[in-house]
């Protein structure tokens, strides 16, 4: 999943990452990197999640021990709000998911639970525009350096995997991600439902250096904010409106990006109506099961309060 430095990230990072490639990625979006997941490892990762997104802005920008403080408070303040606010709508997309999973599949199926996704990561960060323009406000040019730096080897892994210059070995790579989330909530799939699946793939290898010139393009106005708001130290109220003009580029990109925007969007959500609709009964029971297993471990979160940092945020 593709990677925005922002507070929301930890929570909602597929909601901002590159367009969903099947009918499991499509749902993922509402649930964030660590959110919901039938193993017990996943739902420990959102339990922690608070320590998970610590690390990984400690990762792009090298946290000061000046900064520290300020960073913990704000991730703690925005899980607590997350599992209150947005666990709840989550079980719900969930609940809906499932009792769709058995019936034939639509692009406006999809294009709701889409639209969903973002309708939440939107809200998300909403949430963590404060939080996060206090801690833009300091940032030195080191560190922004810094996340430079990690964005281009972010990138340069994309390439190699995605962007492989032998055509075979880039259909293979994108083909094996839509395979990891389509067994992920289906179970295993037969030989001729992989071949068949593996036809339908091309559209969405062709639509690869359009996807990765977006994202690029994305993390460009992201440095572009970022230093503008170093170098010049606006008031608070400023950089929280400068937060919602990166939203709006993000979520609504420019007109030069739109036709492959669109382009990359129509073919996944044909991908993920095929995959969906060349299913079994029993592996659409299989889905069933799985998305009953996720809607469990949301009902779990939602009451766990082993969270330290998160109770005591809370309890502010």
């Amino acid at each position: 999943m593709r990677a925005d430095f922002n507070m929301a990230v930890s929570a909602h990072r597929a909601a901002v990452s590159e367009f969903h490639n099947c009918w499991a990625r499509r749902i993922f979006a509402i649930l964030g990197a660590a959110a919901l997941c039938a193993c017990s490892a996943m739902k420990l990762g959102y339990q922690q999640g608070d320590h998970l997104a610590y690390w990984w802005i400690d990762n792009y920008v090298d946290v000061t021990t000046a900064q520290e403080p300020l960073t913990r408070e704000a991730i703690a303040r925005f899980f607590a709000w997350h599992r209150k606010a947005q666990l709840p709508e989550i079980a719900t997309l969930l609940q809906q998911a499932k009792a769709e999973v058995r019936q034939p599949v639509t692009p406006a199926t999809v294009e709701h639970f889409q639209d969903a996704s973002q309708q939440l990561a939107r809200k998300s960060f909403e949430q963590a525009m404060p939080d996060l323009a206090d801690l833009l406000l300091t940032l030195t040019p080191e560190q922004i350096g810094r996340m430079e730096k990690k964005f281009g080897e972010g990138n340069a892994k994309y390439r190699k995997k995605f962007l492989n210059p032998n055509p075979a070995e880039r259909e293979e790579a994108r083909y094996d991600k839509v395979m990891e989330y389509a067994r992920l909530v289906y179970g295993n799939f037969s030989s001729d439902q992989e071949k068949a699946i593996r036809a339908r793939i091309g559209p969405v290898v062709q639509n690869a250096e359009a996807r990765y010139a977006e994202r690029v393009a994305r993390q460009q106005e992201w440095l572009k904010m970022v230093r503008y708001v170093q170098a010049t130290q606006p008031p608070k109220a400023q950089v929280i409106d400068v937060l919602h003009r990166f939203r709006e580029y993000w979520q609504n990109p420019p007109a030069r990006l739109a036709a492959s925007h669109e382009a990359s969007d129509n073919a996944g959500i044909a991908l993920t109506v095929a995959i969906a609709n060349m299913t079994t009964p029993q592996q659409k029971a299989h889905a069933q099961d799985r998305f009953q297993k996720w809607i469990d471990d949301t009902h779990a979160l939602m009451r766990d309060k082993a969270n330290a940092p998160v109770r005591a945020a809370a309890a502010n």
